[in-house]
């Protein structure tokens, strides 16, 4: 391919690096098809690379550690006009929402295992979580796993950016917040999008129940619609959503939504690390319209991180994902043993 035909192709990439990325991104490319001239057996490895290296991949990535990111699962349990007085309250104060703090919790497990909780680099992935909204500056989610901070995910709307932070391998992901990326955080992470939810879909109610103390009535709903600016972020060999329900508990005399819970089932895919999975989440409501800091939602690196790159991947994941990149067709099994041989050359002789 002739190398004007790279740069365009290079330029037409649905992401807005900046300069020396895009630098970096196009030597690599112009480098990988001069080998490519030499050894054709290199060109998967090269394009592998260019892939992976690419901002829009590296999100997608990222996701296999955290295997969870910003999923609110905040989803529809209400329709217009169905004459609830529940509903209609509800959808008065949750217009007047601002800003608002959740905490919960996010466990991955096995199907039909709710009590086997899937584990990645040692670590079991169940997390509390503490999330930040406000109409204005964004979202942050934060997730603690035995009480360390594992991620923090930042979307920052005036700026546009979002930032990724993974404190016990000070790694960190940033990138500018793609159309639908953004599409996805306003319909699943904002209290307008929020109201948008409540108003969609189909529901049974569960009648009244105590919740954390407070009296609430609870809708059960059963719906994908919600995840479908994920869907068109993320193709199903990254990320495969299955079906998702929930429950979501509105308090009586707060007319406001107190819990909710939701299970999404996700098939083999990337960013399940190739298993069947299954994410159990509940949210906490507590405070709304409290006053946010605007350094919460602040997109600079931390000194001493550095960025996630291909190899930081590969080198946590284990065989079978490997190998279900390989049964894909996206990695060359070539890559893999060549990786694996080259860290046992490294231990052998030590520098």
């Amino acid at each position: 391919m002739k190398q004007s035909k790279i740069k365009m192709l290079v330029k037409k990439l649905n992401v807005r690096p900046c300069a020396e990325m895009y630098g970096r991104t196009l030597t690599e490319i112009l480098e990988a098809q001069e080998t490519g001239k030499n050894k054709s057996a290199a060109r998967r490895p090269s394009l592998w690379r260019f892939i992976m290296e690419s901002k829009v991949t590296r999100y997608s990535a990222a996701a296999v550690i955290v295997l969870a990111l910003t999923l609110v699962l905040l989803s529809p349990f209400g329709a217009p006009g169905n004459g609830s007085v529940v509903l209609a309250d509800v959808q008065k104060k949750v217009a007047d929402i601002e800003t608002m703090i959740l905490r919960g919790t996010k466990t991955f497990t096995y199907p039909g295992e709710p009590g086997r909780v899937f584990e990645f680099d040692g670590m079991k992935c169940k997390f509390d979580i503490v999330k930040y909204h406000s109409t204005q500056y964004g979202l942050v989610e934060e997730g603690y796993a035995e009480g360390q901070l594992f991620y923090r995910i930042t979307f920052n709307i005036p700026e546009k950016q979002t930032l990724i932070l993974f404190p016990k391998y000070k790694k960190y992901l940033k990138f500018a917040s793609m159309d639908a990326f953004a599409k996805a955080m306003e319909s699943l992470g904002t209290p307008n999008g929020i109201l948008d939810l409540l108003l969609a879909g189909d529901y049974k109610k569960l009648g009244r129940d105590k919740i954390d103390g407070i009296e609430a009535e609870g809708f059960e709903f059963q719906d994908t619609t919600p995840f479908a600016p994920i869907k068109e972020l993320l193709p199903k060999a990254v990320f495969n959503i299955q079906s998702f329900k929930g429950k979501v508990w509105i308090g009586i005399e707060e007319q406001l939504p107190v819990r909710v819970e939701g299970d999404l089932a996700i098939s083999k895919s990337f960013m399940s690390m190739f298993h069947e999975l299954n994410l159990h989440e509940v949210n906490t409501f507590g405070d709304y319209n409290i006053d946010l800091d605007e350094n919460i939602f602040n997109t600079n690196v931390p000194e001493g991180y550095t960025e996630l790159t291909l190899s930081d991947i590969l080198s946590a994941m284990p065989v079978q994902a490997k190998a279900g990149l390989v049964g894909l067709g996206i990695l060359p099994a070539g890559l893999v043993f060549w990786k694996r041989r080259k860290r046992k050359r490294a231990t052998a002789h030590p520098s």
